[in-house]
């Protein structure tokens, strides 16, 4: 069964309600005595005592009607958690990070009716992560979050999916040499790490993966050059380089910026999930309208390949079901590259009409093939959002919701789906 994705154009609406996590500061929100250097606390026991607490409590209400096309599959879910973060002061360049991961059920039926994602009781530790750090290198190693491309932590289910891992960065977000090694894997419906992947029919346990990156920012005058390249090897899956760069006109009207991408897949080791060809190129524009209004459209062509895994498409481990990652053109219930090869669109205007409320719509149009025999799926998903982020008294407590519907002329149905969260962080 399918799983949400979440992309690049509701990124921005997501950060309301979605994206908590350890607080960036280092000083302490425990004990304000503690005592700090250019390098961070001095001692010990300020290491230990010195840190930051941070949390988040969520509550989600999901409710589909036909799930994924699957036609008198209707699913309602009530389920209520979060984690609790401690994250240690920096002595000597170390940081120590800690969280508590939990999940209950509120409303749950049978599990023909139950979404797993959010249905599956957890209490449990998530991360637990040490980390150096030197000027602009960064050393961390343990169970942890993760921003790379086609890995993250898709943190808008109640738990992130976490990784144990090895990440050496060094620069900033924009120019910057990374490296990971990846073992196992936190997905959001499981209480511990695996040694598989997100394709749940495939049991065979895997050595993880390992990846490369690079990316480099330049000023041209009155415009801004980026660009990013990636090498991913995913054990017994598939080979994959990604490469994206952007150019923004910062001072002209509309400040648009142009975006290009390249992916290329190919099969590594026992090829567990079978033959991988995939080739995508995509491009992107982005206008913003007003300084509260914002407009994209991004374009995907995945190249058809008849023999290999849905006929061209992209096979992704740990996003399979879960995420379209990077791609320009995506829904926002399914992952494109599990679709099939061909033709997709997305597009989306998002305002942000007030410090406390943010809206927006989108439509997403897949002209994908499965296989070389099978008809286009012509998939259309239609979806409004809104987030109101309260204030004073209620500082940390949002609510939003996502409400869409996905149809196809391959059924006779539509497949609706509503997503209500309500979140406190703190």
């Amino acid at each position: 069964m399918k799983r949400k994705i979440c992309g690049y154009t509701c990124a921005s609406a997501l950060l309301f309600f979605a994206v908590p996590g350890v607080e960036a500061d280092t000083r302490s929100n425990i004990d304000a005595s503690c005592s700090y250097g250019a390098d961070g606390v001095s001692t010990l026991s300020d290491f230990l005592t010195c840190g930051t607490v941070s949390g988040t409590l969520r509550s989600l209400y999901y409710s589909t009607h036909n799930a994924y096309f699957n036609k008198h599959l209707n699913q309602d879910t009530i389920s209520y958690g979060g984690s609790i973060n401690y994250t240690t002061a920096v002595l000597s360049g170390f940081q120590v990070g800690l969280s508590g991961v939990f999940l209950r059920g509120i409303n749950h039926g049978d599990n023909s009716r139950t979404i797993r994602d959010i249905g599956q009781n957890q209490n449990n530790l998530g991360e637990a992560w040490l980390s150096w750090q030197y000027r602009d290198l960064k050393i961390t190693a343990g169970d942890q979050r993760l921003t790379l491309p086609f890995m993250g932590d898709y943190d808008w289910r109640i738990t992130p999916i976490l990784y144990r891992a090895l990440d050496v960065n060094y620069g900033d977000k924009e120019n910057f040499l990374r490296a990971t090694k990846v073992w196992r894997y936190k997905p959001w419906g499981d209480d511990n790490f695996l040694k598989t992947t997100a394709f749940s029919e495939i049991d065979t346990p895997i050595n993880g993966m390992w990846g490369v990156g690079a990316g480099r920012g330049v000023q041209l005058e009155n415009k801004r050059l980026t660009g990013q390249i990636w090498y991913q090897e995913y054990d017994d899956y598939v080979r994959l380089v990604y490469g994206e760069s952007h150019l923004n006109w910062q001072q002209a009207a509309l400040a648009p910026d142009i975006g290009v991408q390249f992916i290329r897949g190919t099969d590594a080791g026992k090829a567990l999930a079978g033959e991988v060809n995939s080739t995508s190129y995509g491009t992107q524009l982005a206008l913003t309208l007003t300084p509260s209004l914002s407009w994209k459209l991004g374009y995907n062509h995945i190249a058809a390949s008849g023999s290999s895994w849905k006929n061209g498409a992209l096979v992704l481990p740990y996003a399979h079901n879960t995420a379209s990652g990077p791609y320009f053109a995506q829904p926002y219930f399914t992952s494109t590259q599990d679709l099939g090869s061909g033709n997709a669109w997305a597009t989306g205007v998002h305002f942000i009409a007030s410090e406390n409320l943010t809206m927006g719509a989108r439509y997403a149009f897949m002209d994908l093939k499965p296989s070389t025999a099978s008809a286009s799926i012509n998939q259309s998903e239609y979806l409004l959002y809104a987030s109101w982020a309260f204030d004073g008294a209620l500082k940390g407590i949002s609510i939003s919701n996502f409400a869409g519907v996905q149809t196809s002329p391959l059924y006779d149905h539509s497949f609706w789906q509503n997503r209500l969260t309500l979140q406190y962080r703190f």
